[in-house]
């Protein structure tokens, strides 16, 4: 009897690890509805380089995985960035109107971990967000300076980068016209 309940209480935690978030680990989407289709992405899109983000709050999160289930839109900040700050509120706004279709992730570089998740909080951020502590992430996307958004396709092209960042309605329709056909 002991036994069973230490089994039950221990897939309960790992159960509850998985799955949720806060606002300094973020939620990863649900599944996909199943109206949802996505664009082919064009001939001759670049593959996106793949990477694996260690997250704020623990865990890891492999783009490759998630891209072969949805489009990703990559924004990446800083935490004393101010043109990231002031498009964070649109684009939080897109993140409610695509949250089971389109997965969002933040990407910090040089930022301390602790300014990181008081920039997550202050901005009300919901996704999944970590710190590329080598820079390479940044480099393979060629941020040289936040804020910098890309939009990868489902199977994972790139399929366009926007320095200076993008929001609102226009990261909306660019989401719709590249990689979302219904939803």
């Amino acid at each position: 009897m002991k036994l069973g309940t230490l089994a039950a209480g221990a897939a309960f935690v790992i159960l509850g690890a998985c799955s949720g978030g806060t606002a300094a680990t973020g939620e990863l989407p649900g599944p996909v509805p199943e109206n949802v289709t996505f664009r082919d992405p064009p001939a001759g899109a670049p593959p996106a380089p793949a990477f694996e983000l260690h997250l704020l709050g623990g865990g890891t999160l492999d783009l490759a995985e998630q891209w072969d289930e949805r489009p990703v839109v990559l924004v990446f900040f800083e935490s004393w960035c101010t043109l990231c700050r002031e498009q964070q509120e649109s684009i939080n706004d897109v993140v409610d109107d695509y949250r089971d279709v389109v997965l969002f992730v933040g990407i910090a570089n040089l930022s301390e971990p602790a300014d990181v998740e008081q920039y997550v909080g202050d901005n009300d951020i919901t996704y999944p967000v970590g710190i590329d502590s080598t820079g390479r992430t940044f480099l393979n996307y060629a941020v040289t300076e936040p804020p910098l958004v890309a939009l990868v396709s489902k199977g994972g092209q790139l399929l366009r980068g926007w320095p200076e960042g993008i929001a609102g309605e226009e990261l909306a329709q660019q989401i719709e016209q590249l990689a979302v056909e219904s939803h």
